[in-house]
């Protein structure tokens, strides 16, 4: 009997994360707020003032964004050859540190040139920061519990998108030439970031990272369908991101309903990790769930175009929140059920590769048909047009095979 209470004890125990766990993880989810909720999705919050006070286009005020997303892709090709250079979590800190300097030097120019050079670099950057923190999540989670770790780390994207919200929106309205404050400040929190997360991402076990090597590339045939969606993913959701607080302003939204948009955009983030956990389990390499996350963000992309009213912009928000970083989730969770674990780095690659391309052309486009229709209607329907399509060919992805258990070292 005493056996028997011990070993359901100690199930107890391995199936409860403990408080440490828990506190890695979000300490790591810093770099994911950084990476992804300061650096690239407040541009949208600042642009409107920005635009206005350097007197860009729209062309150019998506170039930014392009520069930025280029930054990532040159970041996401050599993330892996670093890491294994320096360490997984050398990476991460010190590319934590060089994001929180790009911020800084955002705020501290107006010439057109060296922003666009500051954003590309800065994508390099949250390149080397977001990957290496997924991979130190991934070690973290060695032992179990990697559903909540993983979401806790990418819940951090929400966190930042949050925190970005608090005040933002109002100080533009207030004066659009305070737009250059903002990026220093989110530079000097990027810091104190560095400050908290160095010890305990130099503190997880990741092996010898002497022993890592590249992968080589190949192109999964059987994952055309997933591939073709991630790459239309990428086109249509980042355009949504750049411009939607300038479409909200044009249709004249109130600053506290932009506000309120934000926040609960977020917010949704964070907890998108855990309501679709049990659709995505279920899934496993077919491609509805992605299908249907994507038809989500088409959704959410869409319903802007119909209406600006305080109901419709909030349920924007909401359905774009709640299921855009699943789609990252979703594809992953393809990629290793379809593919033999040998052949995951590079079937990963692969999605991202696409995606970053994605989202490189993305604001281009939209902001070129936006200075040409001096709308974004006709830039919001292509991006929903890009995120149904999406869906539609993510319908097309049969399951290839079970998930199979990987060692990480």
């Amino acid at each position: 009997m005493n056996k028997l209470s011990s070993s359901a004890a100690s199930a107890s125990a391995s199936a409860s994360p403990s408080r440490e766990l828990i506190l890695q993880a979000l300490v790591l989810s810093l770099g994911a707020a950084v990476a992804l909720g300061f650096s690239r999705f407040s541009y949208a919050l600042l642009l409107p003032a920005m635009r206005t006070t350097l007197e860009w286009s729209y062309a150019e005020a998506g170039s930014l964004n392009t520069a930025n997303a280029l930054g990532y892709l040159i970041g996401t090709l050599s993330t892996a050859r670093l890491a294994a250079r320096m360490g997984i979590g050398q990476c991460f800190w010190i590319s934590l540190l060089l994001t929180g300097a790009g911020l800084c030097a955002t705020g501290l120019t107006e010439n057109f040139t060296a922003l666009l050079i500051t954003r590309l670099l800065t994508g390099v950057t949250c390149a080397f920061t977001f990957i290496s923190g997924a991979t130190l999540a991934s070690h973290l989670a060695r032992d179990g519990h990697g559903g909540l770790v993983l979401g806790l780390y990418f819940g951090g994207v929400g966190t930042g998108i949050f925190l970005a919200g608090l005040g933002l929106p109002q100080a533009m309205e207030y004066d659009a030439r305070l737009w250059p404050y903002p990026w220093m400040v989110m530079g000097l929190l990027t810091f104190v970031a560095v400050y908290v997360a160095r010890p305990v991402a130099l503190k997880v076990p990741t092996g010898s990272h002497h022993a890592a090597k590249a992968a080589a590339w190949r192109f999964p045939a059987q994952l055309l369908p997933a591939l073709a969606a991630y790459f239309l993913f990428g086109l249509g959701y980042i355009s949504y991101m750049t411009f939607i607080i300038a479409y909200l302003r044009s249709g004249a939204v109130s600053t506290w309903a932009i506000t309120g948009f934000w926040l609960l955009l977020g917010g949704s983030v964070f907890a998108s990790a855990f309501v679709w956990q049990g659709l995505l389990d279920k899934a496993k390499a077919a491609g509805y769930a992605l299908a249907s996350v994507l038809a989500v963000v088409a959704l959410g992309t869409a319903l802007p175009l119909f209406s600006t009213s305080l109901p419709a912009v909030l349920i924007s928000g909401l359905l774009f929140g709640g299921a855009f970083l699943t789609v990252v989730t979703a594809v992953t969770n393809i990629a290793r059920c379809a593919l033999p674990a040998h052949d995951w780095a590079s079937g990963i690659a692969l999605f991202t590769l696409l995606f970053s391309i994605g989202q490189t052309i993305g604001p281009m486009i939209a902001g070129v048909l936006a200075d040409r229709s001096n709308s974004f209607t006709s830039g919001f329907a292509l991006s929903a047009s890009c995120l149904a399509l999406g869906a539609i060919l993510a319908l097309m992805q049969k399951a290839q095979g079970t998930p199979q258990s990987v060692t990480l070292r």
